[in-house]
């Protein structure tokens, strides 16, 4: 199990922050300032999170 931060690809409009990755009951999301901590993730929603992040053009790295 792992944490990880997003943030959408520079386009040159940034700098963008990175953000943790929580669990929604819609699927993942950012976190705000509300919710700082990110969620554990195990391999299986890492993956599916890679997928993601491909698809939307997001950056993705893991912090733990």
């Amino acid at each position: 199990m792992a944490r990880y931060q997003t943030r959408p690809r520079e386009d040159g409009r940034g700098p963008y922050r990175w953000a943790h990755v929580v669990k929604t009951p819609a699927g993942f999301a950012q976190g705000s300032i509300y919710r700082q901590a990110g969620d554990e993730l195990d391999d299986g929603e890492a993956l599916a999170l890679r997928g993601l992040c491909e698809l939307h053009g997001f950056e993705i790295r893991r912090v733990s």
